[in-house]
């Protein structure tokens, strides 16, 4: 069970789609995404590690048994001289959350090896980090190898959890600061029906406006892709926001010099780009493992 997903900045180690005015919400908030996060889950106090994984165990049995749809535990620790004193876990359901994890990896490193780029990137799976006062676990990420392990793309996946958390979790890694990350994709994923939804994350001025040195950068999702199937048929439709431009589009394009550290320059590089086909296939292999198919 991968439970640690975030904890305050201490030595501690162990193991509905949103409307527009409810993103907005998220992406203007100033609260510290990860602290606003905690807000929204019931806390219950951590005593020992054995109470925690008790609880954690409850948890994805209740997952698992379709009694709830909440994958977030928060634990208070009273003993624990940190500045905020929060544990953030989150229970992992079932296989599909892993197999979509593996499955867009993969994805990512077919396009780092078809432009010859995959030994100046480094995948760092689910590995620890530290960004601002948390310890943050990504479902997977990728770091350029001059830059020592610091993070340049991050991906979440959420099964069951609400696009909202999705959404904090991103604003959590790019607008946190001492960040690395540039840029994020969240994947939603439906437990009743084939319904599958990718949102890209990037740090934009506030007002999708030219960028000054003193106009501020928030977190914004730049594109999202809905991915269905009706009929038999798996359909994607999407749309990307840049410059205050909207134009439709099926496939996830994911900028290279935010993933590489660097502008294109040699002939084989480019935007690295999930097609449409790809993500009709990434997402029958879920629904298939959700028994949805």
């Amino acid at each position: 069970m991968a439970f640690l997903r975030s904890i305050s900045n201490a030595s501690l180690s162990s193991s509905s789609e949103l409307s527009y005015s409810e993103f907005s919400s998220v992406e203007s908030e100033s609260e510290d995404p990860l602290a606003q996060l905690a807000k929204e889950v019931k806390q219950q106090p951590y005593t020992t590690n054995e109470s925690l994984q008790k609880s954690l165990e409850r948890r994805q049995r209740a997952l698992q048994q379709d009694q709830t749809r909440d994958q977030h535990l928060v634990f208070t620790r009273f003993f624990f001289n940190a500045e905020t004193r929060i544990l953030i876990a989150k229970v992992m359901p079932n296989p599909a959350h892993e197999l979509a994890i593996i499955s867009f990896d993969s994805l990512i490193s077919l396009e780092l090896r078809a432009m010859n780029v995959h030994r100046d990137v480094r995948p760092f799976g689910s590995t620890t980090t530290t960004v601002g006062n948390w310890k943050k676990e990504a479902d997977c990420c990728w770091a350029p190898a001059s830059t020592n392990a610091r993070l340049s793309f991050v991906v979440e996946v959420g099964l069951l959890e609400s696009e909202r958390q999705l959404a904090l979790d991103a604003r959590s890694w790019l607008e946190t600061y001492s960040s690395s990350v540039k840029l994020v994709v969240t994947i939603s994923i439906k437990r009743e029906n084939p319904d599958i939804t990718f949102h890209r994350w990037e740090l934009v001025p506030q007002a999708y406006g030219v960028a000054t040195r003193s106009s501020p950068l928030s977190a914004r999702h730049t594109a999202i892709l809905k991915l269905s199937r009706t009929n038999n048929t798996t359909s994607v439709t999407g749309e990307s926001y840049i410059n205050s431009t909207t134009t439709t589009t099926t496939q996830l394009d994911l900028s290279f010099d935010k993933v590489v550290g660097r502008p294109p320059h040699r002939p084989l590089e480019r935007d690295l780009v999930i097609p449409e086909q790809e993500l009709r296939s990434f997402a029958e292999d879920i629904w298939s493992e959700q028994s949805l198919l």
